[in-house]
């Protein structure tokens, strides 16, 4: 099957030499060619709405982006950019005359984009694979970062450790890489600056038209299928509500993951039943379907060069699907904001922030070094200063944190390699809408007033219809009046779905090369041995799966161990604990936990 996958582009800056008398960089996006004005080259990575249209591959670049373009100043060009661009997304630039090229993520830094410098050459990419490709190929050898995977653990996701390589750097949201000659500059967006004048009110208009227009653009794509996900949460039925207020009933399909009789299956076949909504039988950017519980469990980590272990496998090609989802609102509401940080004094206080973010950095008991807990907590707490002397608020640190890490190393990362494959698209993306929570309270922000009112001034009947749990919360009542919650009405018609288009896919990746190395079979039960397992899952009160494939877990994790003897973890993590976990013949419940979530982490760090 001939691949058509999409690449990240990777900006290359060497020194001079004595064939070329001054240090040069260049750009190189493999198979995709570049959209050029005059003597400027452009690629984009990812999928974004670009002033109200929906750009989803470089070609389409070509007719929105201006001729005049060829004489901007790369400022003008990041101004254009950031103050149209929405959804995590990157625009690569080169100037092929004046030997600069720029890389601009989405203002928010969906896209995460890295920088790597050593020996006068510098490497700048928004795929950490590509730019660790492009560094192996001039003869560069990068070591893989241990704290970030430690990061994981402890938080979730990474983003304190910028990489999952040594050495490797990234950008905060509003910043962009410009490279001139070999030389790497961060500058600075105007965006959110060109939004200080404005009031709250006008910032809210500007959020509900940044919704409205991102739907619209979505439907009128030439996506042969349009899918939004939806489940019993507020996000989703945010996005949802824009669907309905545009009138794009018809053309998105609605897809809910949740099994028959789940709160969010019965809260969208409800809703399907009530608006007359399109159901699709699947998300449309799936996974490769795979039997393999060694790939579900650590193809993403593999595919993703070490940043995360939710997203493709590796062996999607591509799929003519744009699906939408609900990430990017908890940029509008608190998502940390609640979690204390401060002494009596209203100060951060370093033993508050880490008790409250790092629960598990208790060095008793803890199969972490005392090392390794010791500098996760000192980068928070740079962190947590970066954002208190950037913002000015304290009350707004918590939330700004979850905005500059997690919503990006997460969300915005997951997305952007989804688009790679069809295009995954958060509508609530919105500056205007960061900047709206920024100003407002702590009280407001937990209250999800701005959620709220977004959905009321989109379609507000469906504030009357069930969620998942009650969203009137007591701040919300504070602020606002309760609406009356509606019941389902009785009806049993059958709800008809259409067939959901799925990724084609080939038969390697990276991670399936990796485990023909490793000495790990899949288990074959008899229906005895699966009653048993049963049991015992049951007795543990963990998943049937844990319990079956811990045999395999702990063949990966000692073919693991054995190959870098433990030192692939620098310290970090103590040996005698994994050696624990793939020998022992009975394992509880944290240590089976631990098993699978160190194993995927041990395989990377010694094979990936």
């Amino acid at each position: 099957m001939a691949s058509n996958k999409t690449y990240a582009p990777v900006i290359t800056g060497l020194p001079h030499t004595p064939s070329n008398s001054r240090p040069s960089n260049s750009i190189v996006k493999r198979h995709e060619e570049p959209v050029i004005r005059g003597s400027r080259r452009f690629w984009l990575d990812g999928s974004v709405i670009l002033n109200g249209y929906c750009v989803k591959r470089t070609a389409e670049l070509d007719e929105i982006l201006p001729k005049v373009a060829e004489s901007w100043s790369v400022e003008e060009i990041a101004d254009w950019w950031s103050s149209g661009a929405r959804n995590p997304g990157a625009l690569f630039v080169e100037d092929t005359i004046n030997s600069w090229s720029a890389c601009l993520p989405d203002p928010l830094g969906g896209a995460l984009a890295f920088s790597f410098s050593v020996q006068g050459k510098s490497f700048v990419s928004t795929s950490i694979v590509e730019l660790a490709h492009s560094i192996e190929e001039h003869g560069i050898t990068l070591e893989k970062e241990p704290l970030f995977q430690i990061e994981r653990l402890m938080l979730g996701n990474g983003g304190l450790t910028p990489a999952s390589y040594k050495g490797v750097q990234s950008l905060e949201p509003f910043q962009y890489f410009v490279l001139q000659g070999n030389q790497v500059f961060t500058k600075h967006y105007k965006v959110r600056e060109n939004l200080q004048s404005a009031s709250l009110l006008e910032l809210f208009t500007i959020l509900r038209s940044d919704v409205q227009s991102s739907v619209q653009a979505i439907a009128d794509s030439n996506s042969q299928q349009v899918i939004s996900h939806l489940t019993g949460g507020f996000d989703s039925r945010l996005v949802l509500s824009a669907v309905l207020n545009l009138g794009l009933s018809d053309r998105v399909n609605i897809f809910c993951s949740g099994p028959e009789g789940s709160t969010d299956r019965i809260i969208a076949d409800g809703l399907t039943r009530q608006y007359g909504l399109n159901r699709v039988d699947g998300a449309g950017l799936t996974t490769a379907p795979t039997t393999n519980m060694s790939e579900r469990l650590m193809g993403a980590l593999f595919a993703s060069g070490g940043i995360t272990n939710t997203g493709p496998f590796g062996r999607e090609i591509a799929v003519p699907v744009s699906a939408m989802g609900g990430g990017y609102g908890e940029v509008l509401r608190t998502f940390f904001g609640n979690r204390k940080i401060t002494n009596a004094r209203d100060q951060i206080d370093t033993s508050v922030l880490v008790s409250s973010y790092l629960p598990t950095a208790n060095p008793k008991g803890s199969y972490l070094s005392p090392d390794a807990i010791a500098e996760i907590s000192s980068l928070l707490r740079t962190k947590f200063d970066y954002l208190s002397h950037l913002y000015q608020d304290i009350d707004f640190i918590g939330d700004a944190f979850y905005t500059h890490n997690r919503n990006r190393y997460h969300i915005g990362q997951t997305s952007l390699l989804w688009s790679r494959v069809g295009s995954r698209f958060d509508p609530l993306y919105s500056v205007a809408g960061f900047e709206l929570a920024r100003r407002s309270t702590q009280h407001v922000r937990s209250a999800n007033v701005v959620g709220h009112d977004l959905l009321e001034s989109l379609k507000p009947d469906l504030l009357s219809w069930p969620f998942d749990y009650d969203r009137y919360s007591k701040d919300l009542l504070q602020l606002r009046k309760r609406r009356e919650i509606r019941s389902w009405p009785q009806n049993d018609d059958k709800i008809s779905f259409s067939k959901g288009l799925t990724p084609e896919c080939e038969t390697d990746s990276t991670f399936l090369s990796v485990l023909k190395q490793l000495n790990a079979t899949e288990p074959k039960l008899s229906a005895a041995q699966r009653k048993a397992k049963v049991d015992e899952a049951n007795g543990l009160g963990v998943n049937f799966w844990q319990v079956v494939y811990k045999e395999t877990g702990q063949e990966l994790l000692s073919s693991a161990l054995e190959k870098t003897n433990g030192t692939a973890l620098q310290g970090t993590v103590y040996t005698e604990y994994i050696h624990k976990l793939s020998t022992s013949n009975t394992l509880n419940k944290k240590q089976l936990r631990d098993l699978y979530s160190l194993g995927g982490i041990m395989a990377w760090l010694s094979f990936g």
